[in-house]
């Protein structure tokens, strides 16, 4: 028996990157899985070549139900209606994991003096207040029988380049790491946990594609990192399995950074 054989999953940006990875060890693991993402054709902007025609149809062949919904999960309506067409085609949800999201406004405008209203707006609909509206959507069900959030974040939210170029990235990650931390403690009673994962520097093909326009994963960064190399996707998910898993059970509120030790050091 699979771990989370009779399980139901959400994860969000799930169309492509690591939410595709965070979908596929799910699935791997027993878990019906239902994919939320703005777009689930995203994959082919960066280049990233499916298994099957979209990612919903990969998880299938690995022998579970999958579900993909496109919605904007920064609108509480679609929200509410794409959390409505998982429950009725699965009957419950025991995991979300809010990997939607990314420091998807131009680095060069996005420091701490230099970001605009319109792109804060846009980094805080994408990171935090999808997070939000997931959270609050998922709750009623996952109190029913117990569960887990997992909330992605990133360690920009506890540091910075000397350019500061994440700041409000970084900045709408820090609200999720509170809002997490306060939806622990509200949900604990329920029996569902709700921690953080908070990414460095991971080589996912959004990465790749843009590292050279934003001189970021670089190998000069990579050896500057305790462990001397980029993270991997795997790193990442495999915390993520930790989390959902009972090898966990008494683990809530946290934030765990999958850095390398990047954290640890100045350059």
């Amino acid at each position: 028996m699979k771990q989370l054989a009779g399980k139901v999953a959400i994860v969000t940006g799930g169309g492509g990157g690591m939410g595709r990875a965070h979908a596929q060890r799910l699935a791997a693991l027993g878990a019906d899985v239902a994919i939320i993402d703005i777009d689930l054709s995203i994959s082919a902007k960066y280049g990233e070549k499916l298994t099957a025609e979209t990612v919903p149809d990969e998880l299938r062949a690995i022998g579970v139900r999958a579900l993909g919904i496109e919605a904007d999960l920064s609108v509480a309506d679609e929200v509410r209606d794409a959390v409505d067409e998982v429950v009725r085609e699965f009957g419950r949800i025991d995991i979300l994991i809010n990997n939607a999201g990314g420091a998807i406004t131009p680095i060069s405008e996005s420091s701490a003096l230099r970001s605009s209203g319109e792109d804060r707006a846009v980094l805080f609909a994408a990171n935090f207040e999808t997070t939000v509206n997931m959270c609050q959507a998922c709750a009623p069900y996952l109190m029913r029988q117990g569960g887990v959030v997992v909330n992605i974040s990133t360690i920009g939210a506890f540091m910075d380049d000397l350019n500061a170029r994440f700041a409000m990235y970084g900045a709408a990650k820090a609200a999720v790491e509170k809002y997490s931390r306060s939806l622990a403690v509200e949900l604990g009673p329920h029996k569902v946990r709700v921690n953080c994962i908070a990414p460095g520097l991971i080589e996912t093909p959004r990465v790749k594609a843009l590292a050279a326009n934003r001189n970021l994963a670089t190998e000069d960064q990579a050896s500057a990192i305790p462990l001397r190399r980029l993270g991997q996707i795997e790193d990442v998910v495999g915390v993520m399995e930790f989390l959902v898993s009972d090898l966990s059970a008494y683990v809530t509120g946290e934030s765990i950074k999958v850095a390398g030790g990047h954290t640890l050091v100045t350059n």
